[in-house]
């Protein structure tokens, strides 16, 4: 969900309303943006290396996470192509330009952002590939999610748009410069932790607080909170994600680790109406576990193609 999750307006009466638009271009009108894309977004469109992407949209700072209040705003170079992989937006993308790049030296902007003592996550947003895709034996398997809260009211997001190369190392996204109030910002934390073990059966699992007993030794890997190509504080997995390197069933949790001002137990998964911890949860389903603060999806590891299927 993470890559069509959308920007959600007062109007919004429901979860189910906004998590099922699907829209690829940014516009305050209808409400809609990218949340997620790959890290990166060098290459391609004139990007230089001497910038880093800019905060678009808001975020809630918690457990020590800070960021640095930008001097000015600045837009100086404007994207003027190319726009490959965006032909479908095009005219869209045109009539509603000019657009400035991310990773640009020259264009700086910033989206509002709070410090909190404490807050609720009011959803989970794993990625895309995480909900539908198998991971395979020896491959990259990319690993990401956000935390949204809207605990803390209307905050100024910038429209954000893809501009070239999309869902790829390339990506270029960009803003023009219109603004808008979301109801939603992200949650940033560096408390937030991912352990990944395999298991053989689902019902043995018990929790410990950092893994799961009944499963093997938690997989090495580095996962931490990054600023992506959309300007989202997300949290991903660093070179590539995770590369399994056995076949079966993996079950991967986040959480907060111990002292974290940040509550996950309120949260719902995307298109669910209430939290729920199943005793066996099925193959790509995201669940939240209110018992111990936590949100966990099981994969099943394959040679190649094959389906999910219950563990």
């Amino acid at each position: 969900m993470l890559k069509k999750l959308l920007a959600i307006p007062l109007l919004c009466m429901s979860m189910v309303f906004f998590v099922q638009c699907s829209k690829d271009v940014s516009d305050p009108d209808t409400n809609n943006y990218s949340v997620k894309k790959g890290p990166g977004g060098g290459g391609g469109g004139g990007h230089t290396e001497t910038a880093t992407n800019n905060l678009s949209f808001p975020a809630l700072c918690a457990d020590g996470y800070s960021i640095a209040t930008i001097p000015e705003t600045l837009f100086t170079v404007e994207y003027l192509g190319p726009f490959i992989g965006v032909e479908d937006n095009l005219e869209w993308i045109q009539a509603n330009g000019p657009w400035y790049a991310q990773k640009v030296a020259g264009n700086v902007w910033q989206a509002d952002f709070q410090t909190v003592a404490q807050v609720n996550a009011t959803f989970v947003d794993w990625g895309d590939a995480i909900e539908s895709v198998d991971p395979k034996i020896n491959r990259p398997y990319r690993l990401e999610l956000a935390l949204y809260s809207n605990q803390f009211g209307p905050m100024t997001a910038y429209t954000m748009t893809e501009l070239a190369f999309p869902s790829s190392p390339q990506e270029t996204q960009g803003t023009n410069i219109t603004t808008y109030e979301s109801t939603y910002a992200t949650v940033a934390s560096q408390m937030g932790k991912l352990v990944i073990q395999k298991f053989d059966n689902a019902d043995n699992l018990t929790w410990t607080g950092t893994s799961w007993d009944g499963a093997e030794a938690p997989i090495p890997i580095t996962f931490a909170q990054e600023l992506n190509v959309g300007g989202r504080l997300i949290y991903g997995a660093s070179t590539g994600g995770w590369k399994p390197t056995e076949v079966g069933n993996y079950r991967i949790t986040f959480y907060m680790a111990d002292g974290s001002t940040v509550d996950l137990k309120p949260a719902i998964i995307a298109d669910k109406t209430a939290p729920e911890t199943p005793k066996i949860a099925e193959n790509n389903q995201p669940y939240v576990s209110v018992e111990h603060n936590l949100t966990y999806v099981d994969v099943q590891v394959t040679t190649g193609g094959g389906g999910g299927g219950k563990p």
